[in-house]
């Protein structure tokens, strides 16, 4: 398993994230056209239950998955492969269906006395049936990505909010005359056919290949004693139920943010009003930037637990090694110039994106969050991948611990305000990527080659903040604000791929590049 594998993993999800996210925002315009504000806030109450109980039910399971199979491959235990599918196939599809009927069944407690809005009704008994469908779709995904095949998680994720979007915009125009909460249930039970057609596809995919593909042959097959039905069962759990806690810490996180910013706001002189408008523009401003280079992470993260899973059981230490190096390059590469544009053009992006200039003030302090993010996922990825899933978790909570304190001790103070979440959003993905750190040097003697890693990237983000910073300033003169942003932007973005081109950092670091794109020095 070569790292070129590897990389077009990541390469295909980073391309399928993109395009859902596209969908994903591009139809909340029109949707809010349709059913207006009430209707967008009866659609978005059902999701929290929603998300909350899919990563309780099956938020772990591509991983846990995904890992078992590359070990049995690896062990070119095929038996043990088909076992590891079948037996969490079926077990997802009892738990998965079993919450949703949970769902189902409390819909109307939930709306009345958790929503307190008895319309949210139709959306959570629309919305219940996604679980099934999603749960026996985790299977599938992690089944491919054992075989290091994500082009079929890349091809159903893309499929999946394609229909979802189709039936949200189709389901509201139709029912609106109805009622608005008709309006509401009609969409979300978009995610129900957006997870049924992306089921539908893995299973053609599976059955029509795998099934008649003769695996053995591809992969050999040893006689051995294969994984017991126990033994997965308790594999799976073990390894799926801390990733499926940990999907849960950063909505609890955000949860406590939305308890205690506004009010520490408050306590430090501003207004309720301006205090909502604060963190609003944190939250739904910067933080959504900030968060825009974890499209990458994520699939680099997800593409590394089988690559490293699959090296450390054949014992090579020295490619998993390899790969941890090259993991955190691609990291650094990406999210490193992320961190420092934002933080450079802050105010400028802020005020072409959203008109708000102010947002700038807290993007340009969350900033640095990007490239801790980044860093955070990646490190999460290779511990999942040596089956240490608990600690990412933990080292998760000790960062939102952090965040927390920060937060409630800064932004009560007149002078650091909304600046204090800010900063406790950086120390807390700081903290916890870190401590993940920590642990995969522990656990494989793993040493960064900090030269290796940082001096070249540092180099080349250093020049192009320079050039970004004063090519704006001239640019704003002749172009005006929101083209002199768009040029600088461009221009920083090529003329740090460049330098990096130029230093030979990508053949340094492992990173194959297209002959026409190779410069000799």
């Amino acid at each position: 398993m070569k790292s070129h594998i590897f990389l077009k993993g990541a390469a295909i999800l980073t391309a399928a994230g993109l395009i859902s996210k596209l969908f994903g925002a591009v139809y909340r315009i029109p949707f809010f056209r349709v059913v207006g504000s009430e209707g967008m806030g009866l659609y978005q109450m059902a999701y929290p239950l929603y998300t909350m109980l899919l990563a309780i039910s099956s938020a772990g399971i591509p991983v846990a998955v995904s890992k078992l199979i590359s070990e049995s491959i690896a062990r070119r235990d095929i038996v043990s492969v088909n076992r590891v599918f079948k037996t969490t196939l079926i077990f997802i599809t009892v738990f998965s269906g079993l919450v949703s009927y949970i769902l189902y069944m409390n819909a109307g407690y939930l709306a009345n006395e958790i929503l307190k809005d008895s319309r949210a009704y139709y959306s959570i008994v629309a919305i219940s049936p996604a679980i099934f469908f999603v749960g026996i779709m985790s299977v599938f995904r992690g089944y491919f990505q054992g075989f290091q095949q994500m082009a079929p998680t890349a091809s159903s994720q893309i499929l999946e909010q394609f229909v979802r979007v189709g039936t949200v915009l189709a389901g509201a125009y139709m029912f609106l005359p109805q009622g608005v909460e008709f309006a509401a249930a009609a969409a979300t039970f978009g995610a129900v056919t957006g997870a049924s057609a992306g089921c539908l596809f893995l299973f053609g995919l599976y059955f029509f290949r795998e099934k008649r593909r003769n695996v053995s042959k591809s992969y050999g097959s040893f006689p051995r004693k294969p994984l017991g039905v126990s033994k997965i069962l308790t594999r799976i759990t073990i390894l799926a139920v801390p990733i499926s806690l940990g999907g849960l810490v950063i909505p609890v996180m955000q949860t406590l943010d939305a308890l205690t910013v506004p009010g520490r706001l408050q306590l430090a002189g501003f207004s309720v009003s301006r205090a909502a408008q604060l963190y609003g523009e944190l939250t739904g401003g910067a933080a959504t930037l900030v968060n825009l280079p974890t499209v990458f992470t994520i699939s680099l993260a997800t593409s590394m637990v089988p690559s490293v899973s699959s090296f450390l059981e054949r014992g090579n230490i020295a490619e998993v090694n390899r790969q941890i190096d090259l993991g955190l390059a691609i990291t650094v590469m990406v999210c490193l110039p992320a961190a420092v544009g934002l933080a450079i053009l802050a105010t400028p992006v802020s005020d072409l994106l959203y008109d708000c200039p102010e947002t700038g003030v807290s993007l340009l302090y969350l900033a640095p969050a990007a490239i801790f993010l980044g860093l955070h996922q990646i490190t999460t990825g290779i511990l999942q991948g040596m089956g240490k899933t608990i600690l990412p978790v933990i080292n998760l909570l000790f960062g939102g611990f952090l965040k927390y304190i920060l937060n409630y001790s800064l932004t009560a103070m007149p002078h650091i305000g909304i600046i204090g979440a800010a900063l406790g959003t950086v120390g807390g993905f700081m903290l916890s990527s870190y401590l993940n750190y920590i642990f995969i040097r522990y656990y494989t003697n793993w040493r960064p080659c900090y030269r290796k890693l940082l001096l070249r990237p540092v180099i080349a983000v250093t020049i192009m903040g320079t050039v970004v910073y004063f090519m704006y300033r001239q640019l704003t003169i002749i172009l005006g604000d929101s083209m002199a942003t768009l040029t600088s932007i461009l221009a920083g973005a090529i003329l740090y791929f460049f330098i990096l081109i130029w230093t030979g950092y990508f053949h340094q670091v492992g990173i194959g590049l297209p002959a026409s794109l190779r410069l000799r020095r």
